[in-house]
């Protein structure tokens, strides 16, 4: 709670989260000075099933490292030791920021880590209502919203792992037929929702969920759209993926929280379709972007050929 980049990545709870569930594990790293913690870091370490798993072999850093001040020098011991325990274990290593780390971009760049222009978008929600949250919102986006509602759409936490389970089946449909990326297994959802870091937020017409949001969040901080979700095309009047959003933007709001961060809107100066959808919410766009460390340049270009290979065979 010391530091000016604190997340829900950062805590105990995530790394006991992620070495909870299948294909994934985390491990901490931190530097301490005369019984200080003066930075501290969970990687992440995820891969895919079967042969897949020896070419998708990644650490990804959430949220990014935990550093108490900007302190050059604990920040170069802290990186050095992650790469050496890491280097052998995985493809690449990536830091994605969802907090201002431009003052200690020289850091990472001097270490050998590629600084990538990636976009996020946050909303401010503290002291702010959610009629003036609405009213920072495009107007189509703010009109769809009122309609959805207007026709008894409705949203709320998940009340049991059955409507979880629904949610997670609606999830994976899009991103079997539409996204076209890995998704996590069941239990890393049911894991999120059983968190005290976790909220998962159904939408309901007519008592059917027809979707909803897999969300982070640290109290007094920020809270995070990790997943959401809505059915497509179920009724011309009612827009589950913006309700998705809008519950968790109300939770913010009741729970006094500062932020909702929407997690990634794309490389800069690149078409991103997923940007404009996240925009029309009425977030700032910042660029706060993405260090990635490349252990294994062969395998890295196998691994994102592969990726590119299966999306196209999935279309």
């Amino acid at each position: 709670m010391k530091s000016p980049y604190s997340s829900p990545f950062q805590t105990r709870e995530f790394f006991q989260l992620y070495n909870s569930v299948s294909n994934l594990s985390a491990e901490v790293f931190a530097v301490e000075d005369s019984g200080d913690l003066k930075s501290l870091c969970v990687v992440t370490i995820q891969k895919e099933e079967g042969i897949k798993a020896y070419f998708s072999r990644r650490a990804i850093i959430y949220g990014g490292p935990l550093f108490i001040s900007h302190d050059f020098e604990t920040g170069e011991f802290l990186l050095h030791h992650v790469y050496l325990e890491l280097n052998k274990k995985v493809i690449y290593i990536e830091v994605r920021n969802y907090a201002d780390y431009s003052k200690l971009k020289s850091l990472y760049v001097t270490a050998g880590w590629m600084w990538m222009p990636y976009l996020n978008i946050k909303l401010l929600l503290k002291d702010n209502s959610l009629n003036h949250v609405l009213g920072l919102m495009k107007y189509n986006r703010r009109r769809e919203i009122k309609l959805s509602l207007a026709e008894g759409a409705t949203f709320r936490d998940a009340n049991d792992i059955s409507e979880v389970q629904n949610l997670y089946l609606i999830l994976k449909e899009l991103y079997i037929n539409k996204v076209k990326l890995p998704l996590p297994d069941f239990d890393y959802f049911l894991a999120l929702f059983r968190s005290k870091l976790g909220k998962v937020f159904v939408i309901l017409h007519n008592n059917r969920i027809i979707g909803g949001t897999f969300c982070f969040y640290l109290e007094h901080k920020t809270i995070y759209t990790m997943y959401y979700c809505g059915e497509r095309n179920y009724h011309t009047k009612i827009f589950p993926t913006h309700l998705s959003i809008l519950a968790a933007i109300d939770f913010g709001i009741r729970n006094k929280l500062e932020f909702i961060d929407f997690m990634g809107a794309g490389l800069k100066n690149k078409e991103y379709g997923v940007r404009k959808y996240k925009h029309e919410f009425g977030g700032e766009l910042l660029e706060y972007g993405r260090f990635r460390k490349i252990n294994n340049k062969f395998l890295f270009i196998i691994g994102e050929l592969g990726l590119r290979i299966l999306k196209l065979l999935k279309k």
